[in-house]
């Protein structure tokens, strides 16, 4: 859990928004708002996702690219297991808000959301419907436990503290990241995933603003 992938360090947003200039900082001074735009940002990318593998059929869900076809692990390279991965995190995030902790270890590696492509397009719905069920009216601390297992010795999981605006954010960059490879395994295919797919916001943002000098 690489904090250069999550943004912000642990802490309030509101901390966060009074060390900025009025208007020369990325944070929002409401949690709500910044909230309310992380969860939209998921959504969105959940909603690209959807639309990729309504574009696929079964058996596109299934290859595996023919340089990638000859590592071990079986489908765990394909798109499929890029998906299933994907939705993994977001199950972990919203299960675990109830006590308040997150362990993305601990996911449900459903191996029918990754072979077989309606199981993952109704995982898709499903994960969309309790997204949009979050109460986003303000921030909340959360518990996130360590990438890095225990050792033998150490019987305890280990925990950072973390926000609920953090986890966001972290889940929308994860996404991104794993999209960007199921884009190269689609044009592998000779599918063309569309030019935003699998790039970062502020890398399409940036080109825009490029193009724009450019004219």
């Amino acid at each position: 859990m690489a904090t250069s992938a999550r943004g912000i360090h642990p802490g309030t947003l509101e901390q966060h928004a009074a060390e900025q200039a009025p208007g020369s900082g990325p944070f929002l001074a409401s949690s709500a708002d910044c909230l309310t735009r992380l969860l939209g940002s998921n959504l969105a990318f959940l909603a690209q996702g959807a639309q990729i593998l309504e574009r696929l059929d079964d058996s596109q869900y299934l290859i595996l690219p023919a340089p990638f076809a000859q590592r071990e692990g079986g489908s765990r390279g394909g798109i499929g297991g890029h998906v299933r991965h994907i939705l993994d995190h977001y199950d972990s995030l919203l299960d675990g808000l109830a006590q308040a902790r997150v362990d993305y270890s601990r996911r449900g590696r459903d191996r029918t959301v990754e072979l077989e492509r309606a199981k993952a397009l109704a995982k898709l719905g499903q994960i969309k419907l309790r997204m949009r069920g979050l109460d986003v009216a303000s921030d909340r601390p959360l518990a996130v436990a360590l990438d890095s297992a225990p050792s033998p010795t150490e019987l305890q999981v280990r925990w950072m503290p973390s926000s609920l605006a953090r986890e966001l954010q972290f889940l929308a960059s994860h996404t991104v990241h794993h999209y960007a490879i199921i884009a190269i395994l689609l044009r592998l295919l000779g599918i063309d995933p569309g030019r935003d797919f699998g790039v970062a916001p502020s890398t399409l943002e940036f080109e825009r603003g490029n193009s724009a000098c450019a004219r």
